[in-house]
């Protein structure tokens, strides 16, 4: 069996969009480059051009011994976030996490990539897995 990973995008609208990606490794670390693409989503505003999404919240479900990193794609991915153990991370109050838009090879994906698989408590393991939920705001340029 290789790797296996579920994309569902849960609300695609004008201004929200929410997607979960679910991975179930039984091989290797996962690479997912991109796992959220700006083509994933076709009901954006008509005007602006869509050009990204910023982050608002981050669910997250990930097995022991593994490490998931969130970055937006370039040639130097920015990452958003390492991601380790369930939980929530919120950005509500300064607003949501923003791409560096000016990063060469911005393109307004998202990439989603593992660290850690066979090693750990889990070592022994032979499927380890993970789910990462983005709740994000689309953004335009006018």
């Amino acid at each position: 069996m290789a790797n296996k990973y579920t994309f569902t995008v849960l609300n695609d609208g004008w201004r929200n969009a929410v997607v979960k990606v679910t991975g179930v490794l039984d091989t290797a670390d996962a690479v997912l480059t991109p796992a959220v693409a700006l083509s994933d989503f076709t009901n954006n505003d008509p005007h602006p051009v869509f050009c990204g999404l910023a982050v608002q919240h981050i669910w997250h479900s990930i097995g022991d011994g593994l490490e998931v990193q969130v970055s937006w794609a370039g040639l130097n991915d920015q990452v958003l976030f390492a991601l380790a153990g369930r939980g929530r991370e919120s950005c509500t109050v300064v607003g949501p996490w923003q791409p560096n838009q000016a990063n060469p090879g911005y393109n307004g994906n998202i990439n989603i990539r593992t660290t850690g698989y066979g090693t750990g408590e889990d070592a022994g393991m032979q499927i380890q897995n993970f789910t990462v939920q983005l709740e994000m705001i689309k953004l335009y340029h006018v």
